[in-house]
């Protein structure tokens, strides 16, 4: 059975058609989990989130057009939750990791660098599960475009397309919102005086 017959009968409350669907996708769901995250607990979290979504959004299942992709979208897409999810963490225990008597200019560096991901991560909600996932491999885990080429088996090119336009976008989005950001900043200054 493909995966759009699979879904099709998932969509109708097919519980055995589920179960199988499982058996013969979960190993592929553990393996690019674990590729990405190099956790076995986190693979094997991810693949209960991608299994938990198909089965609670199955009425949605037989609209869709191209099973394999969809599918694939929602394992990517709880990857890239997990990824900045865990990313976050990092960054909140590094920031309290530091010592209180800190200058203020560092206080001031850190809150426009943490302005400025926000920014970031702002326009990246914009961009469709793939772009955001090579930006994140890229730009926050420093992989090679042939690296990621590899691991979403992808062509190089392909990989260099996808972080180009998700620069250029990122560029665009943070020149738009300049005011936003000038204003920002002119509220940090004034607060200073």
């Amino acid at each position: 059975m493909d995966c759009a017959a699979f879904f099709n009968a998932i969509a109708a409350g097919d519980e055995t058609a589920f179960e199988l669907f499982f058996e013969q996708t979960r190993v592929r769901v553990y393996t690019l989990a674990y590729r990405w995250t190099k956790s076995v607990f986190a693979a094997e979290e991810i693949t209960q989130d991608v299994f938990i979504s198909v089965w609670t959004g199955r009425r949605h299942l037989a609209a869709v057009k191209d099973a394999e992709s969809y599918f694939s979208t929602i394992i990517y897409n709880k990857i890239y939750r997990h990824l900045r999810k865990e990313a976050s963490k990092a960054r909140v225990l590094q920031l309290s990791s530091r010592t209180a008597d800190k200058s203020s200019n560092e206080t001031e560096e850190t809150i426009y660098i943490n302005d400025g991901e926000r920014f970031i991560n702002k326009a990246l909600e914009h961009l469709s599960p793939k772009k955001r996932l090579i930006y994140h491999l890229s730009r926050k885990e420093g992989k090679s475009y042939d690296e990621i080429a590899a691991a979403l088996r992808l062509s190089p090119h392909t990989v260099k397309s996808h972080l180009a336009h998700a620069l250029k976008f990122i560029r665009n989005y943070m020149k738009d919102n300049i005011l936003s950001i000038l204003w920002l900043m002119a509220l940090l200054f004034v607060g200073k005086k």
